[in-house]
């Protein structure tokens, strides 16, 4: 961390002296470029694409990138801190051509729209960008929505270009959760994920300006501008054969699967009268923990968007209680109330799929009917055993 700051001192200094000469600044050379990488699969972090600011000044010999998006993923209990929202994340800068080859090896698309800039506007800019620079705001909590890479160019443009970014209405009203699709509607598994984690919040609707949140929403909003005098594709990927997706990668086809596994062994304990506690006690386990997780992300995280989630009316903690009582009997009071609990629960949710306010995935439903098919079974069963 030392030499992280005293890194940022010495850029900063000369940063400062090279192009701040004199209180007059000389802008007739300098030109400003968005830089946006299209999302490509390399990693779950670059499915989502990623913005950076060229600065090129022929006269000083200068071209330099600046880049919001820089973190330390070795940093203790990164994971940690990134799912409770305690990321921080920093604004680094390379030359150019450092940028152009780092992206280059990770197979990328490069877009690079050049900004019309007045004068008043690169000076305005130039001096965002040394305040910046300053050790002390180098480093920035990182918002996945309302403060990233992609928002922190944003919010220099607009600041600087005397009101020609502007951000006009759509038509179509869209949502943080339908954006974020459009990004993992390739990665089915991902896209469940966070749909599992993110409230409803996320489905309110958003502005324009609010969308800007992802590159390829600045890149857009950008290209309609009067200000930009050229858009080019600096970096071009090598497309590579996109393998055929097996049916195990869709998270609803896995989750039929199971609920026709768990069908089976239901009928089968009912005609056999047994009870199969240690394969229902799997199903219990995974459900308690994944709705531990929902519930940290739910009540302990500072990510936006995150609480209220829905999603705990049926993935919670409490269904470990049920998994306790495969094997430790918890008393027969206990487990039944949870039982009789959860069955009543899931059911007003399958039936009331459309009226909450958070938008389901529909992946959801056959592992909703397979924790709503445990706790009927197990009513069931326990009661022909209690008759027996």
């Amino acid at each position: 961390m030392y030499f992280c700051t005293m890194k940022h001192i010495a850029l900063f200094l000369l940063f400062s002296l090279f192009l701040f000469p004199a209180k007059a600044m000389e802008t007739d050379s300098l030109q400003v470029s968005l830089l946006t990488v299209l999302p490509r699969s390399n990693e779950v972090y670059t499915i989502f694409g990623h913005t950076a600011l060229r600065v090129h000044d022929s006269s000083q010999n200068l071209d330099m990138v600046f880049n919001w998006g820089t973190f330390d993923f070795n940093a203790p209990y990164f994971i940690y801190h990134f799912v409770k929202g305690e990321t921080d994340y920093y604004l680094s800068y390379s030359p150019y051509d450092h940028f152009l080859y780092s992206y280059s090896m990770g197979n990328a698309d490069i877009v690079e729209q050049t900004l019309d800039l007045p004068a008043e506007g690169k000076a305005c800019l130039m001096q965002k960008l040394a305040e910046n620079m300053r050790p002390e705001n180098v480093v920035y909590r990182y918002n996945f929505l309302f403060d990233n890479c992609t928002t922190r160019v944003r919010d220099l443009i607009e600041s600087c270009s005397q009101g020609q970014l502007t951000s006009p209405q759509s038509e179509e009203k869209v949502t943080f959760r339908q954006l974020i699709h459009t990004c993992t509607q390739s990665y089915p598994w991902l896209a469940f994920g966070i749909d599992l984690l993110i409230g409803s919040g996320a489905d309110s609707l958003i502005n324009a300006r609010q969308t800007m949140f992802l590159p390829e929403q600045l890149l857009s909003a950008v290209d309609k501008t009067a200000f930009v005098t050229d858009t080019r594709q600096v970096l071009q990927a090598v497309k590579e054969p996109v393998a055929p997706a097996k049916f195990w990668d869709s998270p609803a086809v896995a989750g039929y699967l199971l609920l026709t596994f768990y069908c089976i062994i239901a009928i089968t304990g009912w005609v056999k009268k047994r009870p199969f506690k240690g394969i229902f006690a799997f199903l219990y386990l995974v459900g308690g923990l994944a709705g531990c997780l929902v519930a940290f992300v739910s009540f302990f995280s500072d990510h936006p968007c995150v609480s209220p989630n829905w999603n705990l009316l049926w993935l919670h903690p409490l269904h470990l209680i049920a998994f306790a009582g495969c094997f430790w009997g918890v008393r027969f009071k206990i487990l039944g109330f949870y039982h009789y609990f959860n069955v009543a629960i899931l059911t007003i949710l399958l039936l009331g799929w459309q009226v909450f306010p958070q938008a389901f995935h529909t992946a959801d439903i056959p592992y909703i009917l397979c924790l709503w098919l445990a706790s009927s079974y197990w009513l069931s069963i326990n009661k022909i055993h209690r008759q027996a």
